[in-house]
């Protein structure tokens, strides 16, 4: 099967579900999830999972993938932006699997069992754009009243947060590729089916 039609098929049936999780071996080779380059698929794999708002949880450049001709990120794992934050760890690990492929272990939380507070899971800041001034200023006319470790941790945090929030922009969401704004569904059917490929 062509890779275009592949993605169109993956697209068509992830649409309207969530949770989303997609995750196999692509042999998409990109410098955004850790290939020394960037290869054709790639933007097109990127295009096509940006439709389903699905964000990449691969980190950093362990290979996935060792085999004679050499090593490689291809084995990637994508979610719904809704599921990000429940992402509590993502790695490839070091467990033998009888192939070239190397396993991906990644723990999603339960969301009704959390007790994490959902500052946490919602609060992520661009810190390039921090304005040091305003954070020591917010910060510093902030007060935490005494009282147990848990309020007063709460009431700290709720002051950080309050000072992130007005000292810095957010962060995107989990390398989201944002799809240009004329790619649609249709296109990607089209292209699925060109004599061009």
């Amino acid at each position: 099967m062509e890779f275009s039609a592949f993605l169109a098929n993956i697209t068509e049936e992830s649409r309207g579900k969530r949770p989303l999780f997609i995750a196999g071996d692509f042999n998409a080779w990109s410098t955004e999830w850790g290939c020394w380059t960037t290869r054709p698929r790639a933007p097109i794999l990127l295009d096509s999972l940006a439709l389903l708002d699905a964000v990449l949880l691969n980190t950093g450049d362990v290979p996935t993938f060792n085999g004679r001709q050499g090593s490689s990120v291809v084995d990637l794992t994508f979610v719904s932006e809704s599921l990000a934050p429940c992402v509590l760890s993502w790695t490839v690990s070091g467990w033998y699997t009888h192939n070239d492929h190397q396993a991906i272990v990644f723990e999603i939380e339960d969301a009704g069992t959390s007790t994490r507070p959902s500052t946490r899971q919602s609060c992520r800041w661009n810190a390039r754009t921090l304005d040091a001034d305003r954070f020591s200023a917010v910060a510093s006319g902030a007060s935490v009243a005494p009282g147990t470790a848990e309020d007063m941790a709460s009431s700290l945090m709720d002051v950080i947060t309050g000072a992130c929030a007005a000292s810095m922009t957010k962060a995107n969401p989990r390398r989201r590729r944002e799809p240009v704004y004329w790619w649609t569904a249709e296109i990607a059917d089209l292209r699925c089916w060109s004599p061009l490929k």
